[in-house]
């Protein structure tokens, strides 16, 4: 105990050190700091942090972000806070609040058994040929930590997750004693009030993606049977920060989630934050992440949160089974790719928009596994990892760990 206060306290200060002596153009973007007292973690000023992170752990109050990566300058390394001996430099992103389509020119749609509109991606992955086995299940809940969702959307709306003890509850009263007033729809922690309600259209677009309702209406997602949980902690300029990112894993923890999407990063990397995802993770809980958009390798330069150990992370392919020309990769630390340019899905206003990304990858991935767990929920992570990734096309691999993802090999190896 000694010892780790000794070594707390050092990295305090040379953390501070650093910080003050750096301009805002040298380090990532900041909101502050946080400070661990106990279990609690408190967002205190850097005046403050002066003196307070003497005694008690601090790391910036990193920004993150839905565009990581993109137009980013040249990075310049910050330390970071850590409790261990070693702190870990991070790059610094310059997040752009829209989201930019890539070079490559736009796939035709067509329509499903059903009427919805389909993209190229439905076919790569195998989806009808998958859905004659599952369409998936509502009792398998996916948190979509993002910008919220537009829960009311004609392709969304019956397959969110309702918190029946609040609907019908009293108003402004947290009638589930969860901690969280009048979370029907999830939770906003950006405004921190009930109901994650998406004002930029980026979550309702990776919610789509998941679990777009085979209804005849606009599109389909991967698992059309699904229940989706809002859990907001960026704003509509797509930017939010590590301690709402915390709050919004903890919520989805607590309200039983079986996997967390997270089409975001380019923060620095935080140990608060990555405490919170471990939690997850011994849980049980799928999490997914985006691995980045900034053609780089994160083998060799990592990116948060897709680089915490435990993490999937997911790089983006095109129609072409190419790599997508924006994505990050990594042959060891990015787990599998996944169509990601020019996706078809739900958007603000009852509407659909094509949108790219690594973002559009990763909701490709946490449906699979939504719809995978709809079969086989009993096997551990590490074994459905291993069936997903043994069940790939074997393509990309000099760019990716496991291949490219195919959903309908998946869903045949677990019916079996």
């Amino acid at each position: 105990m000694t010892l780790y206060f000794r070594i707390q306290h050092v990295f305090s200060v040379l953390f501070f050190i650093l910080l003050i002596g750096c301009s805002s153009a040298e380090r990532i973007k900041t909101d502050g700091v946080l400070m661990k007292v106990g279990s609690e973690i408190r967002l205190i000023t850097d005046q403050e942090a002066k003196t307070l992170c003497k005694n008690n752990f601090c790391e910036p109050n990193y920004v993150y972000s839905i565009d990581f990566g993109k137009k980013k300058p040249k990075p310049t390394p910050t330390p970071t806070l850590s409790p261990w001996p070693t702190p870990s430099p991070s790059p610094t992103p310059s997040p752009s609040p829209s989201i930019s389509p890539s070079p490559s020119p736009s796939p035709s749609v067509s329509p499903s058994p059903g009427g919805d509109t389909m993209d190229y991606s439905k076919s790569k992955l195998g989806l009808t040929e998958a859905w004659k086995t599952t369409k998936g299940s509502r009792s398998i809940l996916v948190a979509i930590v993002d910008t919220g969702v537009e829960y009311n959307h004609e392709d969304l709306s019956q397959n969110m997750f309702i918190n029946e003890k609040e609907k019908n509850g009293t108003a402004g009263v947290d009638d589930d004693n969860n901690g969280y007033v009048d979370d029907v729809y999830g939770f906003d922690f950006y405004n921190n009030k009930g109901n994650g309600i998406d004002d930029n259209g980026h979550g309702s677009h990776v919610a789509g993606i998941i679990g777009a309702e085979l209804n005849g209406l606009g599109t389909v997602g991967v698992s059309p049977e699904v229940s989706i949980l809002p859990v907001k902690f960026l704003g509509s300029n797509g930017s939010g920060t590590a301690q709402n990112a915390i709050k919004a894993i903890r919520y989805a923890i607590a309200m039983g989630a079986n996997v967390i999407s997270n089409s975001w990063g380019g923060g620095g990397k935080s140990d608060l934050l990555n405490e919170a995802i471990q939690d997850a993770i011994k849980q049980g809980i799928f999490v997914i992440a985006a691995a980045g958009n900034d053609k780089s390798d994160n083998d060799q330069t990592p990116t948060y949160p897709a680089s915490y150990a435990g993490v999937v992370a997911v790089a983006s392919s095109d129609e072409n089974d190419n790599l997508s020309s924006f994505s990050n990769y990594g042959k060891t630390t990015v787990f599998v790719a996944a169509p990601g340019s020019n996706i078809y899905s739900s958007y603000l206003k009852n509407t659909y928009k094509k949108l790219s990304g690594t973002s559009m990858a990763t909701p490709q991935v946490s449906g699979a596994l939504a719809l995978a767990l709809s079969l086989k929920k009993n096997l551990t992570q590490a074994q459905m990892l291993d069936v997903m990734c043994n069940n790939t096309e074997k393509i990309l691999l000099q760019s990716v760990k496991c291949g490219r993802l195919n959903v309908a090999k998946l869903i045949k190896e677990l019916a079996q």
